[in-house]
């Protein structure tokens, strides 16, 4: 039964999130007109300064290293070294050491005050890309090999008189996947069902040993089955459960001679515990580290050895209840206007699925298969782990005369009207109001049963304000999952969010996705075990047998030509497949990992925001969009090489920038604080300092276009610290309480 009432209710808690420094910091930096060499060196000094940009560039931070203590120019260099400044005063996305994130409660009234930055929590670990190395090296370690357990490919699926399965390989330290097949014999199926629940080599090779077959040749086989990845050891990268480090030391501990080994892992790992003491490490603490590590001769670099998450040390924690209910009233609005996507991968899915199989139901790993199923598209991109800085953006050549595809809907003609009387009236905002609305329907049956909302609090002349513009994902719990590890009151919080979702579908299975694309993506993959089952694909598990539901235990329908219908054999029950993370995992991901992803999100609209839509990118500019309390999204310039043309050529004389700078901002009406916007990525701009601004021009000088949008926070900031104030992000999380109430009544009613 549809409802119209917004059925979303918020978690007592919200999550904070906020740079290392403060904003404070970066105006006072920029107060002048020209930022000296020899300023940036102090500000570089500054142990917390050093220790986050070493974090995030050991190359970088080598280079200024040299530089610090010389005298002589490199711009260049200079600018790079205030972009991390600027981005560790300003940008709230956890990253290193550059911002963290701390537990908050929702109470009476909103008090955030952030305790000294030195003070911040931080939780290292190894990175995994040299701990899936690692475990590569300790499985080819000839008597660690006799003693491991060995399982069949997580990947393998029976078609005809064949095993398909995926093998991959590391080309510079990316994973690299491809379907391999293999005639399927009655040996191969013994050592398969025989290694079902783990066993060991030795084992394996006696037991195809007969009149017909040596000792020596059985061996040789399962070596093969080994190399060829039908056989994985216990030693498999895992992304769920205890951190990998902890998982291989527990394998370890259970073999004989590997005790020097366990000691020295467990050395390296206190070694990080010391680390993690205090904020402001000096550099010889990481590479000390990594000379140690260097005795087991696994291969890493620097920049890829350690991953480091930070919590915020705080005073006082609360948020107002109005700021939720304000989000709420957004949510209803951005629901009205978010219309569900017109064609989905899914729904071509199952419209090949329909066509073929009917009603039928059939092994997922078979329907997936596209010579004999109907297969999965898959987007194409770049899988890429790309740095939260980047100089780097790769324009497309443009076809001359390319035409595009324009979705249009009712909200554009409306938004389009108020657009018109923007620019007629020379306003600078545009403000919508319920009755631009009283025509726009909502529901609320295809939404999420747990959803998060971003939001920014900030003061605009003088009137809180609260930044919002979308509200989505699969789960709440999406958002938190990767930083669970190093807070256990986020862990808490985040199980409790997981636990609402399975009360809600109490009469299904939500399994966790359990995949590892490649060795870095772990690194936001890694979460705790949330949820009693899991879904191992190329990668391990480490919950009991029936907790795993393996590829041959999954079947797949189409239910009247309306529903995909994902069931576990073995517990004849519904899957609904959950991925506990951030991951884009649409980038360059596999059929079935894909598949399992998306069916998340089957029949919902996996988010609602405001979006512009086809308006947003070519108009000059667009203004503040604002409703009650609320900014939908902030004024915006798109720019394009000619408009910085007269920059570039004042760049090199202090009065003539200025002046440019001067034309340039009054003609497009753009204020002193900006950001430039690239995708997720943001880089504050004070067009006021002219080491700012050229640093600008540096970033953007080969790009044929860029956008900037209006920087709101100020000294106003809602968090406050006795270093200054700062800017912030919020995560509220909302569940849908008709669907609880609902699930409660049913359980009463012994439904």
């Amino acid at each position: 039964m549809k409802t119209h009432q917004n059925p979303y209710k918020n978690f007592p808690n919200f999550v904070l999130r906020t740079p290392l420094l403060p904003l404070s910091f970066f105006e006072e930096l920029t107060a002048e007109d020209v930022i000296s060499d020899k300023r940036i060196k102090e500000v570089f000094k500054d142990p917390l300064v050093k220790e986050a940009i070493f974090l995030a560039s050991p190359s970088l931070y080598s280079e200024a290293v040299k530089w610090a203590e010389e005298d002589r120019k490199d711009d260049k260099l200079k600018y790079s070294i205030l972009k991390y400044i600027a981005r560790m005063s300003s940008r709230c996305t956890p990253f290193g050491l550059f911002a963290g994130c701390a537990l908050g409660k929702i109470d009476e009234e909103t008090n955030i005050e952030l305790d000294d930055p030195a003070t911040n929590r931080r939780h290292t670990r190894l990175d995994m890309n040299y701990l899936v190395a690692l475990s590569q090296d300790l499985t080819r370690n000839k008597s660690i090999k006799e003693q491991l357990l060995f399982v069949p490919n997580s990947s393998i699926y029976r078609t005809g008189n064949q095993l398909r399965y995926i093998e991959y390989k590391y080309f510079n330290s990316r994973r690299h996947h491809h379907i391999v097949a293999v005639d399927h014999s009655d040996y191969l199926q013994l050592i398969l069902d025989k290694a079902a629940n783990g066993a060991y080599l030795k084992d394996l090779a006696n037991a195809l040993v007969d009149d017909e077959i040596s000792i020596e040749e059985a061996t040789e086989f399962i070596e093969e089955l080994v190399d060829s990845q039908l056989l994985i050891s216990e030693l498999e990268p895992s992304v769920s459960g205890p951190e990998f480090l902890e998982q291989i030391l527990g394998v370890l501990k259970k073999l004989k001679g590997t005790e020097k080994l366990v000691t020295f892992l467990t050395e390296a790992d206190k070694k990080i515990e010391e680390i993690d003491n205090k904020i402001g490490n000096p550099s010889t603490s990481y590479t000390d580290l990594g000379e140690y590590l260097k005795e087991i001769e696994t291969t890493f670099e620097l920049k890829f050895l350690f991953q480091t998450d930070m919590e915020l040390n705080y005073k006082k924690n609360t948020l107002d209840p109005s700021i939720a209910e304000s989000v709420r009233k957004g949510i209803s609005l951005l629901n009205k206007i978010s219309p569900p996507p017109r064609e989905t991968m899914l729904g071509k899915f199952k419209e090949a699925f329909y066509e073929r199989y009917e009603e039928r139901e059939v092994l997922l790993a078979n329907a997936l298969d596209i010579e004999i199923g109907v297969g999965y598209k898959q987007n194409q991109g770049s899988g890429d782990v790309s740095p939260l800085v980047d100089d780097l953006v790769i324009p497309r050549r443009a076809a001359k005369n390319a035409s595009s595809e324009i979705s249009w809907n009712s909200f554009h003609s409306m938004f389009q009207k108020k657009l018109i009387d923007a620019y007629k009236n020379d306003a600078y905002s545009i403000v919508l109001k319920d009755e631009d609305f009283k025509n726009f329907e909502q529901g609320w049956d295809d939404l999420p049963d747990t959803l998060s909302a971003m939001i920014e609090v900030v003061q605009v002349d003088g009137e809180q304000k609260i930044r919002f513009s979308g509200s989505g994902g699969s789960s709440a719990a999406n958002l938190l999952g990767r930083f669970c590890h190093g807070d256990e009151a986020l862990r808490k919080y985040t199980q409790s969010i997981i636990d609402v979702e399975a009360e809600i579908n109490s009469d299904k299975i939500l399994a966790e996705i359990v995949h590892l694309p490649e060795s870095r993506v772990g690194n936001i993959l890694m979460r705790p075990s949330f949820r009693p089952y899991e879904i191992p694909y190329l990668a391990k598990s480490i919950l009991d047998e029936e907790q795993q539901l393996n590829l041959d235990d999954l079947m797949v329908s189409v239910k009247a030509n309306r529903r995909i219908v994902l069931r576990s054999k073995k517990n004849n029950k519904e899957v609904v497949p959950h991925l506990t993370n951030a991951h884009n995992y649409s980038a360059n991901s596999l059929p079935i990992y894909h598949f399992l992803a998306d069916m998340q999100t089957q029949g919902i609209r996996s988010g609602i925001g405001f979006n512009t839509g086809p308006l947003s990118g070519d108009m000059e500019f667009i203004p503040r969009i604002e409703y009650n309390d609320l900014i939908l999204q902030e004024a915006l310039w798109n720019i394009n090489k000619k408009d910085m043309e007269p920059l570039h050529k004042a760049s090199g004389d202090n009065e003539e920038l200025k002046k440019a700078l001067k034309d340039f901002r009054e003609s497009r009406r753009i204020p002193p604080m900006v950001m430039l916007t690239d995708g997720d990525n943001e880089l504050l701009i004070n067009f006021d300092n002219l080491s700012s601004a050229r640093m600008l021009l540096e970033t953007v000088k080969k790009r044929p276009s860029f956008r900037i949008t209006e920087f709101l926070f100020d000294k106003n900031s809602l968090v406050k610290g006795n270093k200054g104030y700062y800017t912030n992000q919020i995560v509220l999380s909302f569940y849908n309480e008709n669907k609880l109430s609902d699930r409660k009544t049913e359980k009463q009613n012994g439904k």
